[in-house]
């Protein structure tokens, strides 16, 4: 039980520096790439509202509202990860169909 918080505290701060590091390099970017690296984040913002929810889940509880915001958590991080996914597929097939196009026929 005790390794399996470690495991999700360690997951949650990678997640924190993921969703830092991809925010400000969507800030940096333009274009097509910006949307990759916020996609990227949405990816870690996921994987750290599913860590976090899982960690409450964990912890001994009686309460009906503290499940149903736990669960709700979780909605929310599936969300994320969800689309972030999805966005992060899309916008990687629109780079690499580009650098098709634009590359010298052989």
């Amino acid at each position: 039980m005790q390794a399996i918080g470690i495991i999700l505290v360690s997951v949650i701060c990678v997640s924190i520096f993921g969703t830092f590091f991809n925010s400000v390099l969507s800030r940096r970017n333009e274009g097509i790439f910006k949307r990759i690296y916020q996609a990227r984040m949405n990816m870690h913002m996921g994987l750290m509202f599913l860590a976090i929810g899982s960690l409450q889940f964990l912890m001994p509880s009686g309460s009906g509202l503290r499940l149903f915001f736990i669960c709700l958590i979780l909605a929310v991080g599936l969300f994320n990860l969800y689309y972030g996914l999805k966005h992060h597929r899309f916008y990687s097939n629109q780079v690499k169909q580009n650098k098709e196009q634009t590359s010298p026929v052989s």
